[in-house]
């Protein structure tokens, strides 16, 4: 993939490592009932690994994740503080609101996307209560110690903004530093080239800020 400002989520590998970062992708082995702890307990070990094997410098790592992604990159700062920053897009925050909440993309409820789908609870709410609390990130939201940057569409279909805005109060109410881009028009992935541009360039000045001791951009302060 060429190097470019116009990504749909902001996210591009060799524009990253043009600028000096080491990007690494790691697999995940999952379990049902437990796509949160499954997801931070991979990242965490195979970060490790890298360190371990290549000279990564472990004061200045970043974590990054879009939809599902979005979903482990919260579920994970929530486990460990080994990250310095992160960055979320369009991830879900509540397991228990989502899961009652209408999938507009099917005409649907997205109950199905929990029971027997990517979100892999494998079982209906009711019958574990606790298990969609615990893999709930805003449900740990005063473990986090990352500084964390979520984005979401307006029009999101897919994974509804409110997602992001639950973990986004969850964390303003809590102190913690916090930023939400919230794109108009725009639905589970970024299409307005200028969206795109824009986010892109926010995620460097992010990972620039925290991973590259670079100054705070403007947009960076609250309002």
């Amino acid at each position: 993939v060429n190097p470019t400002l116009h990504n749909s989520y902001g996210f591009n590998i060799s524009l990253l490592a043009s600028q000096g970062y080491f990007v690494f992708l790691p697999d995940i082995v999952y379990r049902v009932g437990q796509p949160g702890f499954s997801a931070s307990e991979c990242v965490i070990a195979a970060t490790s690994s890298v360190c371990d094997l290549y000279p990564v410098d472990r004061s200045r790592i970043g974590l990054i994740g879009h939809s599902f992604g979005g979903y482990e990159a919260n579920f994970t700062v929530t486990q460990t503080d080994i990250f310095r920053c992160a960055v979320s897009g369009a991830g879900i925050s509540d397991y228990m609101s989502s899961y009652f909440s209408e999938d507009k993309n099917f005409t649907n409820v997205s109950y199905w996307r929990f029971e027997s789908d990517q979100r892999r609870m494998g079982y209906p709410f009711f019958e574990n209560k606790e298990g969609y609390l615990l893999n709930s990130p805003v449900f740990h939201a005063r473990n986090i110690k990352t500084p964390l940057l979520q984005f979401t569409g307006e029009q999101d279909t897919q994974v509804t903004p409110a997602q992001s805005f639950e973990l986004y109060l969850a964390l303003r109410r809590l102190n913690k530093e916090n930023i939400l881009l919230v794109y108009p028009k725009e639905g589970h992935i970024l299409l307005q080239r200028g969206n795109q541009e824009d986010l892109t360039r926010k995620i460097i000045d992010w990972f620039g800020c925290y991973l590259m001791d670079n100054p705070k951009s403007e947009w960076m302060y609250p309002q």
